[in-house]
């Protein structure tokens, strides 16, 4: 005795392959953002090494009170910049753990 009629191995069929559609489109969806994150921080990755070198430059001739607000202002840019970087890692994890997905379910469905 079978576990599924035909009726129903059709229908598994039928849900494996529209999972796997689905899931190709995400991974697509995936890969866009991903490449639209990093050529976006790509474009301002030393934006941040740049001000502290300017910042260096000039701290002969600016007063101490102004010193002390340029390094303040440093410390979060790098901050921004670290969590712009970790965005770009962490899309890419996701990416790569889709794919991983999609290929798991290809095999099944196969």
């Amino acid at each position: 005795m079978e576990m599924f009629s035909k009726k129903e191995r059709k229908q598994l069929q039928e849900i494996s392959k529209k999972n796997t559609q689905l899931f190709k489109e995400a991974v697509k969806e995936i890969e866009e953002v991903y490449a639209d994150l990093n050529n976006a921080y790509s474009a301002i990755d030393t934006v941040t090494e740049e001000f502290i070198k300017f910042t260096e430059e000039i701290k002969p001739k600016v007063e101490e009170a102004d010193i002390v607000k340029m390094q303040a202002f440093a410390k979060k840019l790098a901050k921004v910049d670290k969590v712009a970087r970790d965005a770009v890692r962490d899309v890419r994890d996701v990416l790569r753990s889709t794919k991983k997905r999609l290929k798991e379910i290809q095999r099944e469905v196969n």
